[in-house]
């Protein structure tokens, strides 16, 4: 549990470290977007790519892909649905067109961004591994079942093209592809693995970084004014979790498969959700407050989280 405690407080020293950066001008507010991109197009990607491809296939592996894979699906369908009545009776000033932008960052996590980099440095590869698949889902209700939350009371128009291209961004293409070399048994030269392996190593680092880069850039003034943005932040970072943990912790499940699912629930709000808000002409002030505050409130709870799953489930 301290070793965990230790690991994690490690990583979120760097977040400071962006945050001092940013606020001191060594980084330009500027570079933001650059940074983002090599996260997502490059670093992530090789990431995912080096430490799939590196594992050793066993028979239960299978199976338990399945069930990450159902049991997200299952996580994504249930919560917005138990989400929509606690918002009618939690957000009643607020008006209708931000009602579902709440409801999305009550619900959406922040595990690719954030927990890809976290999950593998504090819990190893398998639990990497096994989060990997787990943002698979998670993409999917980012571009269809959040894109009806924000629209929630109005009607909305679907771009099916923009949505499957969202959709299959490199990350899961990296995914998807690294599991079917996987589950193949194709051996990749070692060079190859050993230049993904390098590129994915920049990825803790750096995207702990961009996350200090957005804390210094967000207007923290106006968040603490909205009572409602505050609520819902404390459903994603506290309660969501919890019930996620009353949902899963007595099934007749795997401690690692128990613990990705909860882990999963603790990110904060994902931050692809102000440019989804953006598309669809929704608050995306609102939406991008609502990760700021989220994140903030995550360097306290995730630490936590992860020494109290640490000493249960491992």
């Amino acid at each position: 549990m301290l070793t965990v405690l230790i690991k994690i407080l490690g990583i979120f020293a760097i977040i400071v470290v962006g945050f001092i950066a940013t606020k001191s001008k060594v980084i330009t507010k500027e570079a933001e977007p650059a940074l983002v991109n090599l996260l997502l197009i490059i670093t992530t990607p090789c990431m995912i790519f080096s430490s799939i491809v590196t594992r050793e296939l066993d028979t239960s592996i299978s199976g338990k892909i399945a069930i990450v894979i159902f049991g997200s699906l299952a996580y994504f369908i249930i919560m917005p649905i138990i989400i929509i009545p606690l918002s009618k009776r939690i957000f009643t000033h607020t008006p209708k067109e931000d009602l579902g932008i709440l409801m999305a960052i009550m619900v959406a996590n922040n595990t690719g961004f954030m927990g890809f980099p976290i999950t593998r440095s504090v819990f190893g590869e398998h639990y990497f591994f096994l989060i990997v698949i787990q943002n698979i889902v998670l993409n999917i209700y980012l571009f269809l079942i959040a894109v009806m939350q924000m629209n929630y009371g109005n009607r909305s128009s679907f771009d099916i093209k923009h949505i499957l291209k969202s959709i299959f961004s490199p990350c899961i293409v990296a995914a998807i592809g690294s599991m079917v070399i996987l589950f193949s048994k194709i051996k990749m030269p070692e060079t190859l693995l050993d230049i993904t392996g390098m590129l994915g190593n920049v990825t803790t680092p750096l995207s702990m970084i961009v996350v200090g880069m957005r804390l210094a850039n967000s207007n923290f003034k106006s968040v603490i004014k909205n009572r409602d943005l505050i609520i819902a932040s404390v459903f994603n970072v506290i309660l969501v979790p919890l019930i996620t943990f009353l949902l899963v912790h007595w099934l007749p499940l795997s401690n690692d498969v128990k613990l990705i699912f909860i882990w999963a629930a603790t990110f904060p709000c994902a931050v692809i959700i102000a440019g989804i808000a953006s598309k669809e002409g929704r608050n995306a002030t609102l939406a991008s407050e609502g990760i700021a505050l989220t994140t903030l409130m995550s360097l306290i709870t995730l630490p936590i989280a992860a020494s109290i799953l640490s000493a249960i489930y491992l």
